[in-house]
């Protein structure tokens, strides 16, 4: 503000006009305020006044902290991708054909609903966003009737319907859930 003021008196402009203050705290004062630029008024800050000596140091030899053990004692785990084994175990318990979502066309509805359970189990059990193509084939095989050398292409049909999006990951590729199609009823 002081540099503002002296700017005005340098150009004239000290008797046009006025300022207009930008920050007013909650209680509607400024927080800070100029009395014609002699120097500024300091409101104090809300609550305790800070205390450095109640942070806890930690000291580590640099590349000695093991990360994943740290997040292991937070309750973070690192996320794994679900094996074809796992994925079948579980699809194995269900009894009947998963369906797919009602109001969408699907040339192939008992493929769709295996391959959007399988995802789902990916997602909301083991925590990825996506599996690798040659997963998807392996997890959903024999669960439908399109050819093996056919799922692929049928992957990427779904996917240009927009009930996928496709995961480039170096030398694989996958596929993941929209979760539009994911959530859909």
């Amino acid at each position: 503000m002081d540099w503002v003021e002296s700017w005005r008196g340098k150009i004239g402009l000290s008797d046009i006009g006025l300022l207009e203050r930008l920050s007013i705290g909650s209680d509607g004062d400024p927080i800070m305020t100029s009395s014609s630029s002699t120097g500024r008024v300091s409101k104090p800050l809300p609550g305790p006044t800070p205390n450095p000596g109640s942070v806890l140091t930690v000291r580590r030899t640099i590349g000695e902290l093991n990360i994943e053990e740290e997040m292991t004692k937070l309750g973070i785990y690192k996320e794994e991708s679900p094996s074809v084994g796992d994925l079948r175990a579980i699809l194995d318990e269900y009894d009947e054909a998963p369906k797919p979502p009602q109001g969408s066309p699907s040339t192939e509805p008992i493929a769709e609903g295996w391959l959007r359970e399988a995802l789902r189990i990916a997602v909301r059990r083991f925590g990825v966003m996506a599996l690798p193509v040659d997963v998807i084939v392996e997890t959903i095989h024999g669960r439908h009737d399109l050819d093996d050398e056919l799922v692929e292409g049928w992957l990427e049909t779904q996917y240009q319907l927009g009930k996928l999006v496709k995961i480039y990951g170096g030398t694989r590729e996958g596929f993941g859930p929209s979760p539009i199609w994911l959530d859909a009823v």
